[in-house]
């Protein structure tokens, strides 16, 4: 009896535990300029031995803008263009959608899963879930975005609890913008030019094609093969792009730089001299 008595407290403690792991992290990535927009990455971080079924979710996050102010609005999306489409438009779910909040002041990207529809397990791992665009009028405005412990997350159809079951991750303040989309033109193949200028000291330009949308990495490493700069790191829509790449924090030297998408690798070399 004593046995059978330990093992229930035991499960008891199991299932105790396990309801309060955190699933999902949320963090925003990738801040770019596409087609003159400011766009941005949703991306939900589930913990080691979980797994979040995406169910109806709401998340809020507040923007604004400094030198100038309010130089960054929202441009409501439905569907929202960059959506993993897993999650949305498909016959689970409806269309992802970006909404403006607070009057003007937040967005709210929502998921909507569908009544009696089985939801999307995310695995463990960095997760992409959508993308939202801004309007900004001036660049040189200082962009900054911090998530709503008031967002609402569901596993499935279980509400989850902010601070033991989901969290969030706030961005550094002054989102820099270091990668432009510069054609609107869908280039036939994929491909990684030669830096320029190069050698360089301290700024250089790396440009790359992608012929179509997904997941890329771009990313810098030193001679030994450490990596020292993440320049890139989620999804694009497909298009040509260019990176600005500051390497004051480096010595000077011989550095290589890698593209990886879809199957695609790319190697570089380029030499920064101070």
């Amino acid at each position: 009896m004593k046995r059978i008595f330990l093992t229930i407290i035991a499960i008891f403690l199991i299932s105790s535990y396990s309801a309060g792991q955190v699933k999902v992290n949320f963090i925003l990535q990738n801040p770019r300029v596409e087609s003159g927009k400011f766009v941005i990455d949703l991306y939900g971080v589930v913990q080691d031995g979980q797994v979040w079924n995406a169910g109806n979710t709401c998340i809020r996050m507040n923007y604004w803008s400094t030198n100038p102010a309010n130089a960054m609005t929202l441009i409501p999306e439905n569907p929202v263009d960059n959506a993993n489409l897993n999650i949305s438009g498909n016959v689970n779910y409806e269309n992802m959608t970006s909404t403006s909040i607070l009057n003007d002041t937040a967005v709210s990207l929502n998921i909507l899963l569908l009544s009696g529809r089985p939801a999307y397990q995310f695995i463990t791992g960095t997760q992409w879930l959508g993308s939202m665009k801004f309007n900004v009028s001036n660049f040189s405005a200082c962009l900054n975005m911090a998530f709503s412990d008031k967002s609402t997350v569901f596993d499935n159809v279980t509400p989850l609890t902010y601070g033991t079951q989901w969290t969030k991750t706030d961005p550094n303040p002054c989102l820099l913008i270091g990668i432009k989309n510069i054609s609107t033109e869908i280039p036939k193949e994929f491909s990684l030019h030669q830096n320029y200028p190069n050698p360089f000291n301290p700024v250089t330009m790396i440009r790359f094609a992608m012929p179509k949308s997904g997941i890329v990495t771009l990313k810098v490493y030193d001679i030994l093969g450490r990596e020292v700069a993440n320049l890139v790191n989620g999804f694009k829509a497909a298009g040509e792009y260019i990176v600005d790449f500051d390497a004051s924090a480096l010595t000077s030297g011989v550095y290589f730089y890698r593209l990886e998408s879809d199957g695609y690798v790319d190697v570089k070399r380029m030499v920064v001299i101070k």
